[in-house]
């Protein structure tokens, strides 16, 4: 057997099913011929940052590493994005890309930069493979990209091996990582301290989405049956029900959730990562309790508890023993508090308001859809105010918070899920990123909704530069495209709306169509109620 025929044939028994990348003339293109021989699916993408962050949205869901492929040189360097996506954000991703034969490699100078020294800051691991090591090299890679904190593996290919004949037993690879349990001093002292807290409160971050799904009956049954608020971070969002009674709805650590911060008297962190904190100093003085699959060594908040091990366990141990809590919130408080996020961020205006197209897009689309948004003015709307009833249900960069990423995973999620809804709310310079990926869902006839925050302008550029007492704002503005136009040049369907009316029925439209492919709805909105609304919300 031979180098190329055995990694994918060892990808094949790990459970890699689709491979995403831009292909180039050297090893890349040699494993797509053989993957299309051995039945893993290829999708070709317009850019290597898209294949990477779809890669790692499918290793996101599954808790299988993605897996992306791409050329040389330049395109190595494309995935960048995506690999500090995957390393921020904690997906679980493998990239291989083209090399260099070992005769070249060294003396050949057109496109041969470093890829270990390019991507070792941004990934977990970055290597080589040989005809002698690779086998045990893929069971490396692949533990780690699964080792917490899940993350991306790279690993090069020399062009001159990848027809050599290799040793063609396949050591099987174990995606099982052991689930440590906590220690049980901790998890009394845990218990004791949930105890003896009269206001507590959970905040849960991006950590409870790893496991066996378990977990998340298993916090709404803890928020339930002891009565504790929740909030979750971004990519925490449905975690447990934005309808729950009990549910906070989103922690940023801003200034909007002032009112029950202050008046808490211990913070139970669930799987919350730092990595979605904003950058400023923890203020917070009440005691913390972690649960969390990792241990809290950033320290960008101190854990006087730390029930560290499988988070499912910890939650579990701590659930068991927790006879009852003192827990004094009052039903009246957290339904003051949520309706007062709502009227803080209702600001009056003319035009269409982001406020506007999130609600309406709740109205119209099913309660299951999958929802991803993209980073910039818009995002701060859409994480407050949308409704995720489902875990895993959100989808958001808030660790690297990079533009250009809802486009990408709304088209890995409708893959993963033909059958579902899946749609997006995305400001448009995120958009304008991604247009060419228009042609990528076509061909793949993937009918994801994305719904596009018309401004031309990047908004939230705009407000910071305005909160910085600049008198206008500059470099902000861009040209916008005919969306219909262009939605219609590329076989996919568009719609243009600038009031709530049309807009619903743009997206009843989309939801009704029959054709698989991709629709593009255009949203015109008023920007101006953004500085007031992003000064409530935190400190720009």
């Amino acid at each position: 057997m031979i180098l190329g025929e055995a990694i994918i044939q060892k990808l094949k028994a790990s459970g890699i099913q689709t491979i995403f990348g831009v292909p180039g003339g050297g090893t890349s293109s040699d494993l797509l011929c053989t993957m299309d021989e051995h039945g893993i699916e290829f999708i070709l993408t317009q850019h290597e940052t898209t294949a990477a962050i779809m890669a790692s949205v499918v290793g996101e869901m599954t808790q299988i590493p993605g897996v992306c492929i791409g050329d040389l040189g330049p395109g190595a360097l494309s995935f960048s994005p995506g690999l500090a996506y995957a390393q921020l954000d904690r997906a679980p991703l493998l990239l291989l890309t083209d090399r260099y034969g070992n005769e070249n490699v060294s003396y050949a100078l057109r496109q041969n930069v470093s890829h270990h020294d390019s991507f070792s800051p941004i990934t977990k691991l970055s290597s080589t493979l040989s005809t002698t090591n690779w086998n045990s090299m893929l069971n490396r890679g692949l533990k780690v990209a699964l080792s917490p904190h899940y993350g991306p593996v790279h690993f090069d290919i020399p062009n001159d091996i990848v027809k050599q004949e290799v040793d063609s037993q396949i050591q099987p690879f174990d995606a099982q990582i052991p689930k440590a349990f906590p220690d049980e001093k901790s998890v009394q002292q845990a218990v004791e301290a949930i105890q003896q807290a009269k206001k507590p409160i959970i905040i849960a971050g991006l950590g409870i989405n790893f496991g066996t799904g378990r977990q998340f009956s298993l916090l709404e049954a803890f928020v339930s049956q002891h009565h504790i608020p929740i909030f979750k971070t971004a990519k925490a969002k449905g975690a447990v029900s934005d309808d729950h009674p009990l549910s906070l709805g989103l922690f940023m650590g801003g200034k909007l959730e002032a009112p029950i911060m202050e008046n808490c008297d211990l913070i139970i962190a669930v799987g919350l990562d730092p990595v979605e904190l904003l950058p400023k100093k923890w203020t917070y003085p009440q005691r913390i309790v972690s649960i969390s699959t990792t241990a809290n060594l950033e320290e960008v908040y101190h854990a006087d508890i730390e029930v560290s091990g499988n988070l499912e366990n910890g939650l579990r141990s701590i659930h068991e023993k927790l006879a009852d809590s003192n827990s004094q919130w009052q039903q009246e408080s957290i339904d003051s508090y949520r309706q007062r996020v709502i009227d803080t961020l209702t600001v009056p205006t003319e035009g269409l308001t982001a406020n506007q197209v999130v609600e309406v897009a709740q109205q119209v689309l099913p309660s299951d859809t999958l929802m991803t948004t993209d980073v910039g003015a818009s995002k701060l709307i859409v994480t407050q105010l949308w409704k995720s009833v489902h875990p895993r249900s959100f989808f958001i960069s808030n660790g690297l918070a990079t533009m250009g990423f809802s486009f990408p995973a709304a088209m890995a999620l409708q893959h993963l899920y033909p059958e579902k809804t899946v749609a997006s709310l995305t400001g448009d310079g995120g958009f304008m990123m991604k247009l060419p990926e228009i042609a990528t869902a076509v061909q793949n006839k993937w009918p994801v909704i994305m719904i596009v925050f018309s401004d031309q302008r990047l908004s939230l550029m705009d407000v910071k530069q305005k909160s910085k007492g600049y008198k206008k704002s500059v470099g902000n503005r861009f040209t916008a495209p005919n969306y219909v136009a262009l939605a219609e040049s590329f076989g996919a369907n568009g719609w243009s709306a600038d009031n709530e009316d049309d807009l619903k029925k743009a997206i009843q439209a989309a939801v009704k169509s029959d054709n698989r492919m991709p629709s593009i709805i255009e949203a015109k909105i008023d920007p101006s109620t953004y500085h007031k609304q992003f000064q409530a919300i935190r400190d720009l």
